[in-house]
């Protein structure tokens, strides 16, 4: 593959990557206006988050495989049409539990797509230069939390919420279409084993176990957090839903920082260290965050920091999981992802309990601990080859 060859790539995974990112978060800024029009508490309402991620737990493993066997195009085109369809169908929900059903089905969807992008990278780049692309890609979807969030919010106040599901939809159909036509990946090394022996490599890999479980903590810290950022800023500060939405924005600028910054100094120090240090760090600035009194500027420097921190997490993490098992790369990203997906609704069933309950103070503490987790997880157990080393050809 070329070298313009693969900056295309990069970008149509961006976009696509752009829109499942957009149809995962375009919840949080409106969970008030779900709450009040459905008669539930805000709480109650991150179950719309938790169920899109649900499917994820199980579409994800069963899917893996076969992105090895037969290749990633299909999921990716098949996933983003599927999610895009039933968000859209999600904005004419006429109740609570239909809006849930919908959500779950554009779940299925939006499950299959971020570990075969991910397998895609780890096909066309070798490990030297993976961790700039999915950098990259990581930049172009988190414009979806820096523009997303707000807007999505904006427009929910001006008109309503479901004009920003709706909006969300669209753009996930039309990311279908762009890849259909336009996605031309190098052909990946098809791996005939079966199903079982596929994941028998992984499970008997102690590297790649740590590496997904730290993964799994650190998803669980993110989205118990990222999932009521929103309602925090409304619940502390008494904004309303548009102005929220634009402190929360910082959440959004602070990944995109981190993520490039993290890729690159994982390439220099290794990603372990990256992984470990960023989601500790983030998780401590989180628990002063929720569990001292500070004004407004200073909260959302706060969130601003604490993103950027863990943003450099999310390329060394996802570049140090594609290099643990390279034979069943689709196998092991559809793992994680599945965890990851336990990790959202674990995440956001557990921050709505815990804010009705107790209020956001133990969603630091819940949090941090998570986090601590995670960073004893990938500096214990996972190991990482001189980055030095892999100069191999992309295959």
């Amino acid at each position: 593959m070329s070298a313009a060859e693969r900056r295309a790539l990069v970008l149509i995974l961006g976009y696509l990557t752009f829109a499942s990112v957009y149809a995962s978060v375009v919840m949080a800024p409106v969970l008030e206006p779900i709450a009040s029009e459905f008669g539930i508490t805000p709480g109650a309402a991150g179950l719309v988050v938790a169920a899109y991620g649900a499917p994820g737990i199980v579409v994800a493993v069963l899917a893996g495989p076969y992105s090895d066997r037969v290749g990633r195009k299909r999921f990716l085109v098949g996933g983003s049409l599927l999610m895009g369809v039933f968000t859209l169908l999600a904005a004419f929900a006429t109740s609570f539990p239909v809006l849930i059903a919908t959500r779950m089905i554009a779940g299925v969807g939006g499950s299959v797509i971020f570990p075969n992008s991910n397998a895609t990278l780890g096909d066309n780049f070798p490990y030297g230069e993976r961790a700039r692309a999915v950098a990259t890609v990581i930049g172009l979807n988190t414009m979806a939390s820096i523009v997303g969030v707000p807007l999505a919010g904006i427009i929910a106040e001006a008109t309503t919420w479901r004009a920003s599901v709706g909006i969300v939809g669209v753009l996930s159909i039309a990311a279908a279409v762009l890849l259909y036509f336009r996605l031309r990946p190098a052909q990946t090394r098809l791996n005939e084993s079966r199903v079982r022996e596929l994941y028998r490599t992984i499970v008997t890999n102690r590297s790649a176990l740590g590496a997904i479980g730290s993964t799994l903590l650190g998803s669980l810290y993110w989205f118990t957090w990222s999932t009521y950022v929103v309602v925090f800023f409304q619940a502390t500060f008494g904004l309303s839903e548009g102005v929220a939405s634009t402190f929360a924005l910082t959440q959004g600028l602070g990944v995109l920082v981190g993520s490039q910054l993290g890729g690159r100094l994982g390439s220099r120090i290794g990603h372990k260290w990256v992984v470990g240090g960023s989601v500790l760090i983030s998780g401590t600035i989180l628990a002063l965050q929720t569990n001292l009194t500070f004004p407004l500027l200073v909260t959302a420097i706060l969130n601003l920091a604490l993103s950027a921190v863990i943003g450099a997490r999310f390329a060394s993490n996802t570049t140090l999981l594609t290099e643990q098992v390279p034979e069943a790369r689709g196998t092991l990203l559809a793992l994680s992802a599945s965890l990851t997906s336990l990790g959202i609704v674990a995440g956001a069933s557990i921050g709505g309990v815990l804010i009705d309950e107790f209020g956001f103070w133990s969603v630091g503490a819940f949090c941090l601990l998570a986090a601590a987790l995670a960073a004893f997880v990938v500096t214990v157990f996972v190991r990482e080859e001189p980055i030095d080393l892999e100069i191999a050809p992309a295959a």
